[in-house]
């Protein structure tokens, strides 16, 4: 069954992501974060450490090595 994460779109309004679907994420201007995901971009409210966080990826410090990191600096290890 898929997992979603309900995150504030900027601009307004919500959107559900399955974030085993996230490709990439990076951070935008002001208080906002891109997460890319099936060739969409949506631009969404939070730090980049945050939206990180919410959706459950692993980041580099974190990952005491073997495994390969499907990062929020891209699609690692695939």
């Amino acid at each position: 069954m898929a997992k979603f994460v309900v995150l504030r779109k900027g601009g307004g309004g919500k959107v559900a992501i399955n974030p085993d679907q996230v490709a990439f994420v990076r951070s935008a201007a002001g208080a906002f974060t891109d997460v890319f995901f099936n060739g969409q971009q949506v631009a969404v409210e939070g730090s980049f450490d945050e939206i990180v966080k919410l959706l459950g990826l692993p980041d580099a410090a974190s990952n005491g090595g073997g495994e390969q990191p499907r990062s929020a600096f891209g699609p690692f290890g695939r």
